[in-house]
């Protein structure tokens, strides 16, 4: 049967786009008038055009390796922020998902959106078919999906999600940009340390050996860890693996979980830190789920989930469920000590005024600046500690290489 390329305006305005099989124009015209369009234009595909106009390429099995990578917050970004668009324009989401399955280069992605594509033209929901993959979409972005079917605003909800993820690539990519300073120094004094335990501290060690001079205790540590480290190297390296191991499986265990991320909160400049962007995430997640119709219950869920550190989780667990039992939301959090005062104090303005969504993205466009602030005097900030530590390493290794070179020269006067 011959196939139709059609583009249609909806009585609210929207446009739509795609292709209907039957004998005529006509038959298309009335098929587009029973669904309340309005033709713009219909044109015949050609059957070789009909096969190709959304066909979804067939691509080989994603490996191993890409399924290990998984998909990239690049990809997620550019998945949202295109299906909003496309959305917004009035592309029907069955049409939006095989134009993106065509598109994107995460083989791992195209195949995912396929599939999801196959389940929707089989009559499922697009959160539903988009479920069956968890590690690449979570609760949070399957729920705000779900509601933007139930509402009718999943354009909205998209635009909603590129923005989160957006914000949190902006995030890491400013911390990256600040700790790379320091991260070149420590790695260039632990290679110069090395070099010298390897190369030139035996050498030196052989030297004040031969003179019999009495050796000072920097240099007596500094030949023993020497030592210690050409004999015993390969049982170091199984000992740094073994260690990585099983802090890895440790962490299958919800109370070491919870350790690590409440040390995280704690530790010095970076504590800080942590603390700002988790709020303007959970502010953030916050305003987006209320203004998509989530919940109360849910969206304080949702947002500990999203936040991925299991003591703010918890602390967001424990205020729904006081919520659930009556107690409004900025009274739970001041028994709580881990909630800036400017959280709860904005919450207590949102509650009161029944516009709540409007002030946590407030908050989270004030955690944004504080963090946007941090990030960029990270590098001060961590500067003296980086001058201490390089200070001891070299004033150690001279002291330990030149005391006794002067005692074999007092000796040899």
């Amino acid at each position: 049967m011959p196939e139709f390329q059609y583009e249609a305006i909806s009585t609210t305005g929207k446009i739509s786009a795609g292709r209907h099989k039957a004998e005529m124009v006509g038959e298309v015209e009335q098929w587009l008038a029973h669904k309340g369009l309005t033709p713009i234009s219909i044109s015949a595909l050609s059957e070789e055009a009909a096969q190709g106009f959304f066909a979804i390429p067939a691509e080989r099995p994603a490996s191993l390796l890409e399924k290990l990578h998984g998909v990239s917050l690049d990809d997620r970004i550019l998945f949202c922020r295109q299906m909003a668009t496309m959305l917004d324009a009035g592309v029907a989401v069955l049409q939006a998902l095989e134009i993106m399955a065509k598109q994107v280069d995460n083989n791992l992605l195209r195949q995912i959106l396929a599939a999801s594509a196959a389940d929707i033209e089989s009559g499922a929901g697009l959160s539903d078919s988009l479920a069956g993959h968890p590690r690449v979409f979570d609760q949070l972005f399957l729920n705000v999906v779900h509601v933007g079917e139930e509402s009718g605003t999943l354009d909205r909800s998209f635009g909603y999600l590129a923005t989160l993820y957006e914000n949190e690539k902006d995030v890491q990519e400013r911390i990256k940009a600040a700790t790379r300073y320091p991260k070149i120094v420590i790695s260039a004094i632990f290679i110069a340390v090395f070099i010298l335990m390897t190369f030139v501290v035996p050498k030196f060690a052989q030297l004040f050996t031969n003179a019999k001079v009495a050796l000072p205790l920097p240099t007596r540590l500094l030949i023993t860890t020497s030592g210690f480290f050409a004999d015993y190297y390969p049982a170091i390296i199984i000992f740094i693996v073994t260690l990585a191991t099983t802090y890895h499986l440790a962490l299958k265990y919800e109370q070491i979980v919870e350790i690590r991320d409440r040390l995280l909160l704690k530790i010095p400049i970076f504590g800080a830190l942590a603390i700002k962007i988790y709020m303007s995430r959970f502010c953030r997640v916050f305003a987006v789920l209320t203004k998509s119709g989530v919940d109360i219950i849910k969206t304080l869920q949702l947002s500990g989930s999203a936040l991925g550190n299991l003591v703010l989780f918890k602390a967001l667990e424990q205020i729904a469920g006081d919520v659930e039992e009556g107690l409004d939301i900025q009274s739970s959090m001041r028994r709580l000590t881990i909630f800036p005062a400017m959280v709860v104090q904005m919450v207590a303005v949102g509650e009161e005024s029944g516009r709540l969504g409007e002030m946590m993205d407030k908050v989270a466009d004030y955690f944004d600046t504080e963090t946007s602030y941090t990030i960029k005097n990270l590098a001060t900030l961590i500067e003296p500690f980086l001058l201490l530590f390089l200070g001891v390493m070299v004033a150690f290794i001279a002291l330990a290489i030149f005391l006794p070179m002067w005692s074999i020269m007092s000796v040899m006067r």
